[in-house]
């Protein structure tokens, strides 16, 4: 009797008289053979995959992880060496002046660790609802509202930018709690308010005994952060789209509809043929195409105009960075020319800025392109997705209960989407921290005065330009270690908000 495919029968014809435990053995032999046999098989068809893992992964990871703790440079006059935490000190560490003064220093970095570990505990004590957030929201207010008088006498761009974000998020604080009094939830702010006034009245001392070892490290850093300042309003953009575009117009029946399309077609013909005969070519051409997106969206209702909000996401980066940095060109750029014709309709003494060539106007230039292309895009369409699965009987009973389109949103709508934001906030953070490089590279070369160079151009500099591998490398990993501590922040408190 031979074996079969299963291996149920593991007598030979010449065993017959074999015993149990000789059977038993046989068989499970025959099943280890098949358990390899496919275990073979799943690896060659996973070795591929795996193989590029290895190499153009791993491999790359581990060798970064290497290159960090040496002077690794492509320059032959450089000597390889192993450095061990030379570079992270020369990029993070300061050096004295003139004479050290460690003092100083250790209230400096006790006031950092404090401002980050407060920040946090408001994170916390708004999460957990603790009892005194709201008086808490107030103080960060008050704070928030004092920076910006710092930075309004003088004070300096990022004191501003931090007053900024203290209020905004203090808004946050103060309508998560109904009943005002003082509780935990007080603690951090109060942490947060001392440590930052006293971080303001030790900077300046610190700034004339000590200076960075690396002068460019902690104001890319700045950049960086300041140009994520866009990431809020591209996610309410999107959130508002999506709104807008989760329900059909109501364009009416066929013939109403078809009524409609035909009179924007005329209406855009007509004052588009105005226009071009008073010699405004390029305003008449840009009213009938106006015109006929709005036939468009009659016709096709909804889906012409998701459509029409998520193109840019197809058109190549590079493509569209070229088309603002036309738009934003001081002397032929359409931005411009509209700015300067209403500042001299309303007789005001002023210029348009030079945007991309302006210290001041520089990175608000690109938070207003990053806006515009990413309110429409990938966004849009996970909060269409989030907004189609809510349950229509939960909006249903709201407004049984009387509850009106804001109390609907907020009560119903806005805690249905808590997963999805959650979601569109970590890879937004996530791709703030490491972008900026596309914009530098093709549009502003990191300038003017390295006003946009971002940490992940810094490292394409100091690796391709400069060719200081082991010390872009070691940049590469501070900004990983930055990612992973925003990200881990960002699960420890968001992952609460999944809805039951």
């Amino acid at each position: 009797m031979s074996t079969n495919e299963d291996g149920s029968r593991a007598l030979s014809s010449h065993g017959m008289d074999q015993s149990p435990e000789d059977i038993e053995e046989a068989r499970n032999r025959s099943r280890l053979n098949r358990s390899r046999k496919q275990l073979l098989t799943a690896l060659g068809f996973l070795l591929p995959n795996l193989l590029g893992f290895l190499a153009f992964t791993f491999f790359p990871v581990v060798l970064s992880f290497g290159m960090a703790f040496t002077n690794w440079s492509v320059k032959p006059s450089v000597k390889f060496q192993f450095v061990g935490l030379r570079n992270y000190i020369d990029l993070i560490g300061v050096r004295p002046i003139n004479h050290s003064h460690p003092g100083v220093l250790v209230l400096l970095i006790l006031s950092v660790l404090l401002m980050l570990v407060s920040s946090v505990g408001c994170l916390w004590a708004n999460m957990a609802r603790w009892k005194g957030t709201k008086i808490g929201g107030l103080l960060i207010a008050f704070g928030g509202a004092g920076a910006l008088a710092i930075a309004f006498n003088g004070g300096g761009e990022a004191i501003g930018v931090a007053g900024i974000v203290a209020v905004v998020c203090s808004f946050s604080m103060i309508a998560r709690e109904d009943d005002a009094g003082f509780g935990l939830g007080t603690v951090p702010s109060i942490v947060l308010l001392a440590s930052s006034v006293a971080l303001i009245a030790i900077y300046p001392p610190f700034s004339k005994i000590y200076e960075p070892r690396d002068n460019y490290f902690y104001q890319y850093l700045y950049n960086t952060v300041f140009l994520m300042l866009g990431i809020p309003l591209s996610i309410g953009g999107s959130l508002l789209l999506a709104l807008l575009l989760n329900k059909d117009l109501p364009t009416g029946s066929a013939r109403q509809k078809l009524i409609l399309v035909i009179c924007c077609v005329a209406i855009g013909i007509a004052f588009g043929t105005i226009l071009w005969s008073a010699g405004q070519q390029n305003l008449g051409l840009i009213c009938m195409i106006l015109w006929f997106v709005v036939a468009l969206g009659v016709a096709a209702n909804v889906v012409a105009f998701r459509t029409l909000f998520y193109l840019p996401t197809f058109t190549s980066g590079v493509a569209l960075m070229i088309l603002w940095e036309a738009l934003y060109n001081p002397k032929s750029g359409p931005i411009d020319f509209a700015l300067s014709a209403i500042i001299q309709a309303l007789h005001l003494h002023a210029t348009p800025p030079e945007w991309l060539g302006d210290v001041a106007w520089a990175k608000p230039a690109l938070i207003i392109m990053g806006v515009w292309t990413g309110i429409g895009g990938t966004n849009m369409l996970l909060y269409l997705a989030g907004l189609s699965n809510q349950p229509q009987e939960l909006l249903d009973a709201a407004e049984v209960d009387g509850a009106g389109p804001w109390q609907q949103f907020r009560h119903v709508t806005w805690p249905q989407l808590a997963p999805t934001t959650f979601f569109i906030t970590i890879t937004a953070i996530i791709g703030g921290l490491q972008g900026g490089f596309e914009q530098a590279r093709v549009m502003t070369g990191g300038g003017p005065a390295g006003a946009t160079t971002t940490l992940s151009y810094y490292i394409y500099n100091k690796a391709f330009q400069d060719l200081d591998l082991g010390y872009a490398a070691a940049i590469s990993w501070v900004l990983f270690a930055i990612v992973f501590v925003a990200t881990a922040i960002n699960w420890k408190f968001g992952k609460g908000l999944e809805v039951d």
